[in-house]
């Protein structure tokens, strides 16, 4: 089954507002061009929260503790940017992963050419970071 793209923000908006004008669900989805399914969600997630902004969701547990998340942070002595060969990094390691495994390279330069040194610190929040 393949996934639908999402509607804009606009149409959403504009299914709301014929439903307020007296429009069944049907025309609503003939007018706009969408499942009668689609227009019908749309209706009762704007009855139940008032709103048909895009909310939260939970998403998948996960596969590391928070203990577990490290952040990349860069000393430089000088005040240039390092730039990354990448333009970001992800990496996952595995609970069961022995000390000392290498789990991602990073290489960067700076203006300079001065030695940049990588270190990771341990991060308590489920956010990603990107470099």
């Amino acid at each position: 089954m393949m996934k639908t793209k999402e509607l804009s923000k606009d149409t959403r908006n504009k299914i709301v507002a014929l439903h307020q004008a007296g429009k069944t669900e049907s025309a609503i989805a003939n007018q706009l061009g969408v499942k009668k399914s689609t227009v019908g969600a749309i209706i009762r997630k704007w009855k139940t929260y008032k709103t048909t902004d895009n909310l939260p969701r939970s998403g998948a547990p996960r596969k590391i503790p928070p203990r577990g998340v490290r952040m990349i942070t860069t000393t430089d002595k000088r005040d240039y940017e390092p730039v990354f060969v990448q333009h970001s990094y992800r990496t996952s390691i595995l609970e069961t992963c022995e000390v000392n495994t290498t789990i991602l390279k990073v290489e960067a330069k700076d203006k300079d050419a001065s030695v940049i040194k990588y270190s990771l610190s341990v991060s308590l929040s489920l956010t990603p970071y990107w470099l």
